[in-house]
């Protein structure tokens, strides 16, 4: 039993929001195939879709975590970060009214199928995109430390990018208009010019807190 109740906070944020996201693609998918008057290659396609988004979402929330930085002897870690969820929650309501105003007019018009088609399409163009930037951002970590700032992306690889806090010349924040009114924001960390130079520690909430603490161990000359 406490096995259970240990594995519930596990499912709640690595399974369930799998489930969540493909449930109404095959909900859709199957009232297609079951429906005469609704185009069986459009209920193929879209319940292929949610079978494929479901699995991907189980594979990625099970094999695939957020990566933890390796710590060498003495260093102390001081910020640790992920990506807010917000874009990719924000992209997924979008398509919700396209995906409402394409089943009207399949359903409860007699217009010709390109009519609903084209804001379908439009839904999950915006769906689409939240669902691979929510899952991308699970396997981000942003890491500062007393010694160096780190990128992570681990899924199907590793891909570890870090500067120095010795050699960080210059700090910045970067917010649209959006993302002031949402509270996140990036920090932009440099040692030179070039990409190579550059960590962007993009999409956080409260960047401000982030970008006080790289400029408190900045190197004084």
């Amino acid at each position: 039993m406490l096995g259970i109740f240990r594995f519930l906070p596990f499912f709640a944020s690595r399974v369930l929001p799998s489930i969540v996201i493909a449930f109404p693609l095959l909900l859709a998918g199957g009232y297609g195939i079951v429906d005469p008057a609704f185009p069986k290659s459009v209920a193929v396609v879209v319940l292929v879709l949610g079978a494929g988004l479901l699995s991907l979402g189980f594979y990625m929330g099970l094999a695939g975590i957020a990566p933890e930085p390796t710590m060498v002897s003495g260093e102390r870690l001081i910020i640790q970060r992920h990506p807010t969820m917000k874009p990719a929650y924000a992209r997924m309501v979008w398509s919700i009214p396209f995906i409402v105003a394409a089943g009207y007019l399949l359903e409860f018009t007699q217009q010709p199928y390109i009519f609903p088609f084209v804001p379908f399409v439009i839904g999950m163009y915006f769906f689409l995109k939240g669902v691979m930037k929510y899952l991308k951002n699970q396997h981000i970590t942003y890491t500062i430390t007393d010694r160096r700032v780190m990128h992570m992306y681990k899924f199907l690889w590793l891909s570890t990018k870090e500067i120095p806090v010795a050699r960080i010349v210059s700090i910045s924040e970067a917010r649209s208009f959006f993302e002031i009114l949402t509270g996140r924001g990036t920090v932009v960390v440099a040692t030179g010019i070039g990409q190579q130079q550059v960590i962007r520690i993009e999409e956080i909430n409260d960047p401000s807190p982030v970008a006080l603490a790289l400029r408190e161990m900045m190197p004084t000359t």
